[in-house]
């Protein structure tokens, strides 16, 4: 009888070979894991590079057109113009931020989809 109610179990420790492959498995995952967050952050160093240096060129320029600009009403526009800029640069980098975003969750998924399935499903 007890062998026959042993029959429908599976064994809580995996038999050698699969507890390789399970480790193995699992250390490929990690792997990945590090190597997709270490792409992560150098997409986001870089955007923050190019980003810093678009603004202060942006903003360096418009500094000058305001400073060579007249007093009163031109000044004023010119002034008007560089807030213009500045917002337009903030929704652009809230866009590429946003993009990102979405290609880092797309990564993570598809990297969460690989690590749930074993080798040789």
């Amino acid at each position: 009888m007890e062998g026959s109610v042993r029959r429908g179990f599976q064994p809580l420790v995996p038999e050698p070979p699969d507890l390789m492959a399970l480790h193995r498995h699992g250390l490929e995952m990690m792997a990945a894991t590090h190597r997709l967050a270490l792409g992560w952050l150098q997409s986001a160093a870089a955007q923050q590079a190019a980003v810093s240096r678009r603004t202060f060129e942006e903003m360096n320029e418009a500094a000058r057109r305001v400073a060579a600009a007249d007093a009163g009403s031109a000044q004023a526009a010119a002034m008007l113009a560089m807030l213009d800029q500045a917002r337009q640069l903030g929704l652009e980098t809230a866009e590429e931020l946003a993009q990102l975003m979405e290609r880092v969750q797309g990564e993570a998924l598809d990297l969460m989809g690989r690590a749930m399935r074993v080798e040789g499903e």
